[in-house]
């Protein structure tokens, strides 16, 4: 009865009105109404705190309305609910009201990555003296190992969403009306300071994160182009707090 009565809530199924106490059809209704408006708008609440970037992006309305088809389809899980939602950029992507905002359902996957990022575990890094003392122990930097949290995550988008989304936050000096939103980005996942910071980086940093989260060492991490200047990506790991371990001996495989 109890997986009934969740089905009930959450669609038009009227199968589980024999079990409610009621004289009258429209009285079972009225009573079962009253659990579904309470159920629908707590997990539609639920998804706003999750993806609050993309509700500020289509208004309240549009993505009230979007969440409760998506629930339709979709119930949750676990009962765990800041775990709701990981199907969401999917469905978003098939919503055929969202289709003329191609770029939707990356910045739903984005932010729905960054939450579950932030609740994953933290690993403790180096600090910029540990950092300068491990290289000044070494004839050969090239040949080290650096390591970043093996939960960092790689991102690639055919859009700007990540700038997108640091300008919904205000997490930087670009404006909403500045972001290009049709110019693909690299992004770079990590969880520092107890929050998954997001980092648009370039194709060639991205190619050395990469190699560094196979464990590879730096002079095989080191991107084949003038361009990359590796000096100042180190800085950012630095100033970012990303660099967990560096040593002369590849990581053991967990």
């Amino acid at each position: 009865m109890n997986n009934e009565f969740k089905a009930a809530l959450l669609s038009e199924d009227t199968r589980f009105y024999s079990e409610i106490d009621a004289q009258t059809l429209q009285e079972k209704e009225i009573r079962l109404n009253v659990y579904r408006n309470n159920v629908v708008v707590s997990l539609i609440d639920a998804l706003s705190d999750i993806f609050p970037v993309t509700q500020a992006l289509v208004g309240d309305d549009f993505f009230r309305a979007m969440a409760k088809q998506y629930l339709l389809v979709s119930p949750p899980e676990s009962p765990i609910i800041s775990e709701y939602g990981h199907l969401f950029s999917d469905f978003i992507r098939q919503f055929e009201a969202a289709q003329s905002l191609p770029y939707l359902a990356d910045l739903a996957a984005l932010e729905y990555s960054l939450l579950a990022l932030t609740h994953d575990v933290e690993h403790a890094t180096l600090n910029h003296e540990q950092i300068a003392e491990a290289f000044a122990q070494v004839d050969d930097p090239s040949a080290l190992y650096l390591s970043l949290p093996p939960t960092s995550l790689l991102l690639a988008s055919p859009f700007a969403i990540g700038s997108l989304y640091h300008a919904h936050r205000n997490d930087g000096d670009l404006r909403l009306n500045q972001v290009a939103i049709q110019e693909g980005e690299y992004l770079l996942l990590a969880k520092s300071h107890l929050v998954a910071q997001l980092h648009v980086i370039s194709y060639q940093e991205a190619c050395f994160f990469k190699q560094l989260l196979q464990n590879k060492k730096l002079e095989e991490a080191l991107p084949d182009s003038d361009e990359f200047d590796l000096g100042a990506v180190l800085a950012k790991l630095i100033e970012w707090k990303l660099i967990t371990t560096i040593s002369d001996q590849p990581l053991a495989a967990e």
